[in-house]
């Protein structure tokens, strides 16, 4: 059993699956998993300075159970990119502002709206630093509100229509209009590595 996770430099030792409330271990304990990562396989042309191919996967120790609280997602079969102005879903326990000193206690969800890529490299969004390639996905602001992730919130999902196309690759701040986040988009070769490292894994 896989988790995609993001943030490449931290050492991650542990998943929680089944979590609403960070703290509120005794009250949730019962629909809780926590699980020991075994192995971590980060991208083989993972580029940190120009954030391409941001992706890692975690091996778990054991199996996961599904139950209502502990879904998986299947990764079955490439998806598309998603269309200028489409409406997607992404969540996490990241920081909720620019000021914030702590992360969310609870898990946080926005909807955020996918911006042209042409627009998302212009001078008066990120103008190239780094480049926003056809492999990620720029997605924020609707243009009247701030949605957007922000720190902390690294490798959680961006789904739209309900499925997974993607997972939180970085930004700059947090809700600026013209500074949306950026996400690492699951394309036809990334869920071949996926798969390939998962079977390569299983016969280790």
């Amino acid at each position: 059993m896989y988790a995609a996770l993001l943030q490449l430099n931290m050492p991650v030792k542990t998943v929680l699956l089944g979590v609403h409330s960070i703290k509120e271990k005794e009250k949730e304990k019962q629909y809780r998993q926590v699980q020991n990562v075994s192995k971590r396989i980060i991208h083989p042309c993972y580029d940190e300075a120009e954030n391409i191919n941001d992706l890692m996967l975690l091996q778990l120790d054991k199996p996961v159970k599904e139950t209502k609280w502990v879904r998986s997602l299947k990764l079955n079969k490439a998806v598309e990119q998603p269309a200028v102005d489409s409406i997607c879903t992404v969540a996490g326990w990241g920081k909720t502002n620019n000021v914030a000193k702590k992360m969310s206690d609870v898990l946080m969800s926005v909807n955020v709206t996918v911006i042209n890529r042409t627009q998302c490299n212009s001078p008066d969004y990120y103008n190239l630093k780094p480049y926003i390639t056809r492999n990620m996905i720029c997605a924020g602001s609707n243009g009247k509100n701030n949605a957007d992730t922000c720190q902390g919130d690294s490798g959680g999902p961006i789904l739209c229509n309900r499925v997974l196309v993607g997972v939180t690759s970085f930004g700059k701040f947090c809700g600026l209009k013209k500074k949306p986040g950026v996400y690492s988009f699951l394309s036809k070769n990334h869920l071949n590595w996926i798969k390939k490292a998962m079977k390569t894994s299983k016969t280790e």
